[in-house]
């Protein structure tokens, strides 16, 4: 059983926004509006976006871009780590394989 939602109050771009989450999940909810804060003022800094909507919109698409990149990476080492698991999964099984089948020295 979860607890009641809490209130939260965040800040983005000189705006307040109160949002409902769980309390377990309020910590990460400010540190992402954090990061969406200082996201949104660097792209408004740097004069290339005008409009608050259109910061907010070119914001998530960076955000989202940067996951999609992530996710791929880490597809991509994760494949890499089970190849070589195979491979020495293989190896090992390969030098068993010969032990067991080894002659004592002493016969």
């Amino acid at each position: 059983m979860s607890a009641d939602p809490v209130s939260v109050t965040i800040q983005v771009l000189d705006k307040e926004y109160v949002l409902l989450c769980p309390p377990e999940e309020r910590e990460g909810l400010l540190a992402s509006a954090r990061e969406l804060n200082e996201r949104m003022q660097e792209l408004r800094s740097s004069g290339k976006v005008l409009g608050a909507e259109r910061m907010a919109v070119m914001t998530a698409l960076t955000v989202i871009h940067e996951r999609e990149q992530h996710k791929s990476h880490r597809a991509r080492t994760f494949a890499s780590t089970q190849e070589t698991i195979r491979r020495l999964e293989n190896k090992l099984d390969a030098a068993i394989g010969r032990r067991g089948t080894a002659q004592p020295l002493d016969s």
